[in-house]
C-alpha cells in the first residue's frame, strides 16, 4: 500500500515555513512538475529520495519510526514532530502514521549496514575506552591547553592561506574532472611554498569554504575569487575571523548535532558518529574526520577541544569572538631582521602591505606566529617581472629591516640593477619582423638563439649596434616575445609603450584568468550564518521556491479541498478508478469513476460502468475507496 496520501495529507496541514524547511531539507529534484501536496509526495516517496533522507537518520529517529510502523498509538505526536517536518511520516484522520516506503528503506538500509534491530538500543560506547568517562580535570585541562596555544596554529594557517593565495593569482590550479584539486597542483603549490602537502590541501578547503578561490569547471582551473585581494588587506586577526566563521557554519549536520552532546569536544563528536547515525555512508562519515581535521589545523580547535574564540563564533557571539582573538594574538611586529645569508626573521605578524611587499620579492621557508623568508636571485628576478625595481627592494628593506640592509644583499641588489638594461624589447617595423631585442652581452643573445625554450619565437641575427650590441628580430607582435622572455625566466626590460607593456607582462596569463569573471559571484563571507544549536535553513533556489507556493497555494485553493479531493487527486495521477459515494437529497449514489480533474469545486470524472462523463459537487461526496 502506497503512503502517497498519508505524506500528501501532512504536507497539506503545513504552513509555507515548514514546506520551506521541508523542501530545503530533501531537496526534491523534479520541481518543475510538482504543483500540489499529493505530486510532492510522489517524489519525497521515490526510493532514492527516501534513502537519502533515512541515510542521515540518528539512532532514536529510526527507532521511532520502527515503532510508530508497529505500533501508532504507542507513539506520542511530540516524538514525531521532527520527522513529520521531513516527510517522513503522514496522517490519516489527523492521527499520524507510518509511510511504508520509508520504513522498508529503513529495513533495507539496516541490513545492507549490518545492523541488527536489536543492536538499536545499544548504548554508546565510551569514547576513551574505559569504563568511565574522562574526569573533569582532564576536560578543564584540555580546554586551557584550547585556551593558551590556538593562536599559534591559527596565524599559521592565515600565513599559509597568504601564501596559497598569492600562490593562485600568479598560476592557477589544475582540477580533475570531478572538481577536486590536482594532486599534482597541491604538490606544486607545496613546493613553492615551502608549506607541507598536507597543509596545503587543509588551507585549500578553509579558502574553498570561505569563497575565497574559484573553480572553472569548464577550464578545469582553480583560481582565487573577486573576494580573495579584499581577505589580503586584512589584518591578521580579521583574516582568522573570517576563516574560522566561514568554516564553522559549514559544520556537517551530523556532527553540529552530535556536538550538543559532547559541548565543545568536537573530537569525541566525531567518534560518536558512526554510533548514533549507523546508516550514514562511509563519504559523509569521512567527510566529518577531514572537517576535524580543517578546523583543527585552522586553530578553531586544539587536540579536538573548541578554542574560546571558536566556540563564541559558533555561538553566535561575534563581538565576544573578536574580543578574545584581539586578547590572545600578538599585535603587528615593528620590523624584521635581514640576515646576511639573505634570510628574513619576520618576529609576528606585518601590516597587510608590508607583508605583500616583503612577499613580492622573497620566498617562504617556514610559516608561524615569526616566519622565515629568503631572498635570492630567483626572487629578485620574479619581483622585477612585476615591475619592482631593486632600488624598491633596496628601499623596502631599509624600511622594514631593523638590522639595516647587509653587504651581500646590497651585492645583489648591485648586480641586478647593472644586468637590468641587458635585454631590452622594442617594437619594429621593418622588413625584420615586429620586434626587435637589444641584447647588452653577446653570450646573452647566443644563449637566447639557442634556447629552446624560445624556439617559437624564430629569433634571427640582425646588425650589431654601433655601440656593440647585439641584435636579435622575432616575426612575433612585442607583446608575445616580452611574455615569452619573462616565462623563460630571462627578465628583460621594455620599450614599448606603457599601457602595451603593461598588457605584455600578463599577456600568456590572461587568457585563463579572463573567464573567471563570471564564476566569482559567491556570497561574501560577511555573510555566512554563524549559528549555534537550531540549524539554519539554508536558501531555496528560485525553482524551489516556486515549486513551495504552488504547493502551499494548491492545499489552499479550493473550500472543499479535503482528504476526499487528494484521494481523487491521486487517482487522477496514478490514471486508476475509486469508488465514489455521493448524498444528494438524501439520497446516497455510488459510482466507479474514473478522475479527469477536479476544479471549481467539482469533480469531473468518467464513468467506467455507464461509459459516460460525470460532473459532481466535491460536496456532495462523503467517500473515495480504492477501486
Amino acid at each position: 500500500m502506497s503512503g502517497t496520501l498519508a505524506l500528501a495529507s501532512a504536507l497539506a496541514e503545513m504552513d509555507r515555513d515548514a514546506l520551506h524547511a521541508l523542501v530545503a531539507a530533501r531537496r526534491p529534484y523534479a520541481a518543475a512538475s510538482i504543483t500540489d501536496p499529493i505530486g510532492l509526495a510522489a517524489e519525497l516517496l521515490r526510493a532514492d529520495s527516501i534513502q537519502r533522507a533515512v541515510h542521515r537518520l540518528d539512532r532514536a529517529a529510526i527507532t521511532t519510526l520502527l515503532r510508530l510502523d508497529r505500533d501508532p498509538g504507542a507513539v506520542p505526536p511530540t516524538e514525531l514532530a521532527a520527522l513529520t517536518s521531513l516527510g517522513l511520516t503522514g496522517v490519516d484522520l489527523a492521527a499520524p502514521v507510518p509511510l511504508p516506503e520509508v520504513t522498508e528503506a529503513i529495513s533495507a538500509a539496516l541490513a545492507e549496514a549490518g545492523v541488527p534491530l536489536t543492536a538499536l538500543a545499544d548504548p554508546e560506547p565510551e569514547p576513551h575506552g574505559g569504563d568511565a568517562p574522562a574526569g573533569d580535570t582532564d576536560t578543564a585541562a584540555q580546554a586551557g591547553d584550547a585556551a593558551a596555544t590556538w593562536y599559534s596554529p591559527a596565524l599559521t594557517a592565515v600565513g599559509e592561506a597568504a601564501e596559497v593565495l598569492r600562490a593562485l593569482t600568479a598560476r592557477p590550479g589544475k582540477l580533475n574532472r570531478n572538481g577536486t584539486v590536482a594532486v599534482a597542483s597541491i604538490r606544486q603549490l607545496s613546493e613553492h611554498t615551502g608549506i607541507d602537502v598536507t597543509a596545503v590541501a587543509h588551507v585549500l578547503s578553509a579558502l574553498r569554504t570561505a569563497a575565497l578561490t574559484a573553480e572553472q569547471p569548464d577550464a578545469q582551473l582553480l583560481t582565487t575569487s573577486a573576494q580573495a585581494p579584499e581577505w589580503l588587506a586584512l589584518d591578521h586577526r580579521a583574516r582568522w575571523e573570517r576563516l574560522a566563521a566561514a568554516l564553522l557554519a559549514e559544520m556537517p549536520r551530523e556532527l553540529r548535532r552530535t556536538l550538543a552532546e559532547t559541548p565543545g569536544d568536537l573530537a569525541a563528536a566525531e567518534a560518536r558518529i558512526p554510533h548514533r547515525f549507523p546508516l550514514l555512508p562511509a563519504q559523509d562519515r569521512a567527510a566529518a574526520r577531514s572537517y576535524t581535521e580543517v578546523v583543527e589545523h585552522l586553530g578553531c580547535t586544539v587536540q579536538g577541544t573548541l578554542s574560546p574564540p571558536a566556540a563564541a563564533l559558533l555561538a553566535g557571539e561575534r563581538a565576544v569572538a573578536a574580543a578574545r582573538i584581539a586578547r590572545d594574538t600578538p599585535d603587528v611586529a615593528p620590523g624584521v631582521y635581514v640576515q646576511p645569508d639573505l634570510s628574513v626573521v619576520i618576529p609576528g605578524p606585518l601590516p597587510p602591505s608590508d607583508e605583500a611587499l616583503l612577499a613580492a620579492f622573497s620566498h617562504p621557508e617556514q610559516i608561524g606566529v615569526a616566519s622565515t623568508r629568503r631572498i635570492s636571485d630567483l626572487s629578485l628576478g620574479e619581483a622585477l617581472e612585476h615591475g619592482i625595481t631593486p632600488a624598491d627592494v633596496r628601499a623596502a628593506v631599509s624600511r622594514l629591516s631593523l638590522t639595516g640592509v647587509p653587504q651581500p644583499l646590497e651585492y645583489l641588489l648591485s648586480h641586478r640593477a647593472e644586468r637590468a638594461g641587458d635585454l631590452i624589447v622594442h617594437e619594429h617595423h621593418g622588413d625584420e619582423g615586429r620586434t626587435r631585442l637589444a641584447v647588452a652581452r653577446p653570450e646573452l643573445a647566443e644563449t637566447l638563439l639557442v634556447d629552446r625554450a624560445l624556439q617559437h619565437l624564430q629569433l634571427m641575427r640582425g646588425i650589431p649596434t654601433a655601440d656593440g650590441a647585439a641584435q636579435l628580430f622575432s616575426r612575433l607582435r612585442p607583446e608575445h616575445v616580452l611574455s615569452a622572455l619573462t616565462d623563460a625566466r630571462y627578465q628583460p626590460g621594455s620599450a614599448l609603450a606603457p599601457a602595451t607593456a603593461s598588457a605584455a607582462a600578463t599577456a600568456e596569463r590572461a587568457h585563463t584568468r579572463d573567464a573567471s569573471a563570471a564564476t566569482l559571484d559567491r556570497t561574501p563571507t560577511e555573510a555566512v550564518p554563524v549559528v549555534g544549536g537550531e540549524e539554519a535553513v539554508p536558501p531555496l533556489t528560485e525553482a524551489l521556491t516556486a515549486l513551495v507556493d504552488r504547493v502551499h497555494t494548491a492545499a489552499r485553493a479550493e473550500p472543499g479541498t479535503s482528504e476526499f479531493t487528494r484521494r481523487l487527486e491521486l487517482a487522477m495521477r496514478d490514471k486508476r478508478p475509486v469508488r465514489v459515494t455521493a448524498e444528494a437529497r438524501g439520497r446516497t449514489h455510488e459510482f466507479t469513476l474514473l478522475p479527469v480533474s477536479v476544479s471549481g469545486g467539482r469533480l469531473r470524472a468518467t464513468d467506467q460502468l455507464a461509459g459516460v462523463e460525470r460532473t459532481l459537487p466535491v460536496s456532495m461526496i462523503t467517500a473515495v475507496e480504492a477501486e
